[in-house]
């Protein structure tokens, strides 16, 4: 039953697509060649949410509005390439801000798979939440492992961007940067759990949330060379809020990205998603801006650089 669902959302898709490919002039059919990069792009990215404010019915931000994240997983708008988001989804939230650590739930599936997902995630309330959709970057393996938001020492992350050739040519360089103790907590192969842990030795040391994500950015930055770029829009979450670093290295476009204060969705905090999720006054957030937003879902602008 799972894979009739697959195939149809799939199909769904691709008759969507050939749709807008074709237009109608003096009872002619032209079919235009396709705008949008192929499935499997070289480009991977990700659709997320987060949210912190007052406690909200967590599947309200995975499956709520007419373009909720849920939709996105076949039905994205604004992915800068490839056109479905299928490689996993994970969601981690905590139910008041007394709670040290999160509860996650994480699968390397599509997230129509569980058609019990909406019931359970609607039986959970969340101060903070932070949900992401997984396109895999290429070369990386399509495991429970990379699925975001990765979990560590009260923290949640997803990154939605990659480093590019990162097996071949950053891996080990970044890598090296980890602390034993994190590095002794690495369990899978991917670009995102390498920043990740990396962001986590820096908050062990004691930087901010903000000032961790921007020295792990620099640190990308310092390895890139001329020809290569890196969108990185890196979320953070604990209960103490979220933090947003939305940027990117080189001559790469950030990501989309749009912030919603006391929308319809949830009117007691702020949120923060790859994509609006309803037709609530949602701004796009410009590219280089660092975000906070804090329990009581209040806001705090930085320029990222």
């Amino acid at each position: 039953m799972a894979r009739r669902y697959y195939r149809a959302h799939i199909l769904d898709t691709l008759i969507e697509a050939a749709a807008a490919a074709t237009s109608r002039f003096a009872g002619r059919t032209f079919v235009t060649r396709p705008t949008r990069p192929p499935l499997r792009s070289l480009f991977p990215m990700c659709r997320l949410v987060a949210y912190a404010g007052a406690p909200v019915p967590v599947a309200q931000l995975v499956f709520g509005g007419p373009h909720s994240l849920y939709r996105q997983s076949w039905a994205s708008r604004e992915l800068i390439s490839g056109s479905v988001n299928v490689d996993g989804y994970g969601v981690a939230w905590w139910n008041d801000p007394g709670e040290p650590a999160p509860a996650v739930l994480r699968r390397a599936e599509p997230i129509w798979f569980d058609p019990d997902l909406e019931g359970l995630l609607g039986r959970q309330r969340g101060t903070v939440v932070q949900a992401t959709l997984r396109n895999a970057t290429p070369g990386l393996p399509v495991d429970r492992v990379s699925v975001l938001p990765l979990t560590a020492e009260g923290w949640s992350f997803s990154l939605n961007g990659w480093v590019p050739s990162f097996r071949q040519r950053h891996m080990r360089g970044l890598r090296g940067a980890l602390t034993d103790e994190s590095y002794a907590k690495l369990r899978g192969v991917s670009d995102a759990e390498t920043l990740f842990l990396l962001v986590v030795d820096e908050l062990i040391g004691g930087a901010t949330p903000p000032a961790a994500l921007h020295r792990v950015a620099a640190r990308v930055r310092g390895r890139l060379s001329v020809d290569e770029a890196a969108p990185l829009t890196m979320v953070l979450a604990s209960n103490r809020g979220v933090d947003v670093l939305h940027t990117a290295a080189g001559e790469s476009p950030c990501n989309s990205l749009y912030l919603a204060r006391e929308c319809a969705l949830a009117p007691g905090g702020a949120i923060v998603a790859s994509e609006p999720l309803d037709d609530s006054s949602w701004e796009a957030v410009p590219p280089h801006t660092a975000l906070s937003i804090s329990p009581d879902g209040q806001i705090a602008r930085r320029d990222a650089d």
